[in-house]
């Protein structure tokens, strides 16, 4: 059911060009924009914009929903990236399903892998993102490591024969074609890909704002993986603290022994990152009660046959 709010996206109210965003089911936020960059309908039959906010700058919105900002995206990338890498002694073939914008691409770089794949729908996105934010992918579009697929992701998994030791999930929110990419079937075939010792990670929407969506992605995870977790970090132009959810057969982030990340963190990461740092890794994954009990409540999984959404 559609959220009873305004209709989305700009709007000119009292002479000032505002941005209109469903932050969930029953609530907006508006924002002082200072100038459209682009506003494109792409083939992929997504809208496309990016606009400088007064806020938080240069952002991009997909479908009237934030992607990222230049304010904040780092918290964001790092969070979902790092500490699933940094859990793997060699994380040689890593899969990224979606993240048009290049951030994760980026932030994967950053370790010793050998080859990234990165599957994405919409490559109008990435040639936007090259114009108008290139400080997101910050070249890493130009690295020999990437294996660029311009696919649905879902139908990517679904046929793939190769094995990946991390599969990274940086979606667009679950909401129309999107929720095939959030469902226990969906994450049934993620880890099939995976190598012994592998792991997968995706974002998992705000916790308080989309509280039950949250839970049905992890519900769904919990039921695929033998080992899952949850982290959250606070996302400013998200306004919510962000989750992210983690599953494995192996290891799953909070595992990691304090000696082993602050030793893969000297050796890869220092100097290199924003937010995220070893002191900073456990934390991420310290829930408070509510939320604890929160990913233990008994909800239904997001399935193919009704996937959770965002406006649920």
């Amino acid at each position: 059911m559609p959220p009873r709010l305004p209709k989305p996206g700009l709007r000119n109210i009292d002479g000032h060009l505002l941005y209109l965003e469903h932050a969930g089911p029953h609530m907006a936020t508006l924002q002082v924009v200072n100038e459209v960059l682009s506003s494109e309908l792409t083939p992929a039959g997504q809208l496309v914009e990016t606009v400088d906010l007064e806020l938080f700058g240069k952002s991009l919105f997909i479908e009237h929903i934030i992607m990222l900002s230049l304010y904040d995206e780092f918290i964001y990338h790092e969070s979902l990236v790092h500490p699933a890498l940094i859990s793997l002694e060699r994380p040689e073939k890593v899969l990224i399903i979606g993240g048009g914008d290049g951030g994760a691409l980026r932030e994967v770089l950053k370790h010793p892998v050998e080859e990234v794949t990165m599957v994405e729908l919409d490559s109008s996105v990435i040639e936007m993102v090259k114009r108008n934010l290139p400080e997101v992918p910050g070249g890493s579009f130009d690295d020999r490591r990437l294996k660029l697929v311009i696919e649905d992701g879902r139908k990517y998994v679904e046929s793939c024969e190769e094995k990946y030791d991390a599969v990274i999930l940086d979606l667009t929110d679950p909401y129309g074609q999107a929720v095939r990419l959030y469902t226990k079937e969906f994450y049934s075939m993620v880890r099939r890909l995976m190598r012994e010792g592998g792991l997968m990670v995706t974002h998992s929407e705000g916790v308080h704002f989309n509280r039950l969506t949250f839970q049905r992605i992890y519900r769904a995870i919990r039921e695929v993986f033998q080992k899952h977790t949850v982290a959250k970090a606070y996302v400013p132009s998200f306004n919510d603290e962000w989750s992210f959810s983690f599953g494995s057969d192996y290891i799953v982030p909070p595992e990691l022994d304090r000696g082993t990340l602050e030793r893969r963190f000297e050796d890869r990461l220092k100097g290199k990152t924003r937010f995220y740092l070893p002191e900073v890794h456990h934390s991420l994954f310290s829930l408070p009660l509510y939320l604890r009990e929160a990913t233990e409540e008994e909800v239904p999984p997001s399935t193919d046959e009704n996937p959770a959404e965002i406006y649920e």
